[in-house]
């Protein structure tokens, strides 16, 4: 009967971990950078689906060393074409360019001109302005896009300007005069979490398993 008790307490629990899957979306993040400057900021950069259709970005600096001037994403061979792109959320916020070699993400000083990023073929699908020229004080960005029917999976490098950089190990808002560098960085996705139907499948499972077992049991 304990044996019986386990694997009931088993599959409710799985269950439970599928049913909230099927309510919870994917999410990519990329936290982990190479720069060609002397250091880079700590960014941490979020992608989720949350909403069918959509895209939501959100892009942060924690600690806060750095203030993002751009963002450049990359989709492999995909692009997101001529329709619509329904850019909402921070007004602060602008399309710079997609589906394009361009290496610019507003006012000249906005660029990643010099960045080597090994194996890129050198095409942006989406590239964001953040800001404006010179100190924003702007920590966090938010903003959401069309998903273009594209998923999660199809994104790959990203890069990131920043116009204020703290080197020395200092930290805005405070430290604003001694961050006079900039930062021009890529990074990979490192965590991600998995679609709906992964956990859907791990519930299904256990399921079949206990099916089975009261089959043999009868």
């Amino acid at each position: 009967m304990k044996q019986k008790g386990k694997f009931v307490a088993s599959l409710l629990f799985a269950l439970c971990i599928a049913g909230a899957g099927s309510a919870q979306a994917g999410m990519i993040t990329y936290d982990t950078w190479a720069t060609n400057e002397n250091g880079t900021g700590n960014y941490i950069f979020t992608v989720d689906d949350e909403v069918s259709g959509k895209f939501n970005y959100s892009l942060t600096v924690h600690p806060w060393n750095a203030e993002a001037f751009g963002v450049f994403i990359d989709f492999g061979s995909k692009a997101t074409g001529g329709g619509a792109l329904n850019l909402a959320g921070d007004s602060s916020v602008s399309l710079e360019g997609r589906d394009t070699t361009d290496s610019v993400c507003g006012p000249p000083s906005c660029n990643i001109s010099g960045l080597s990023i090994p194996g890129f073929d050198g095409t942006w699908g989406l590239i964001f302005g953040l800001g404006t020229q010179g100190f924003n004080g702007i920590q966090t960005f938010s903003w959401s896009t069309t998903d273009f029917g594209l998923s999660l999976s199809d994104f790959g490098v990203v890069a990131i300007r920043a116009q204020q950089l703290c080197a020395d190990g200092s930290l805005l808002p405070d430290n604003e005069n001694s961050c006079g560098g900039s930062d021009k960085a890529y990074g990979y996705s490192t965590v991600s979490v998995p679609e709906p139907g992964t956990l859907a499948l791990l519930g299904l499972g256990l399921i079949g398993l206990w099916v089975r077992r009261k089959k043999v049991e009868a």
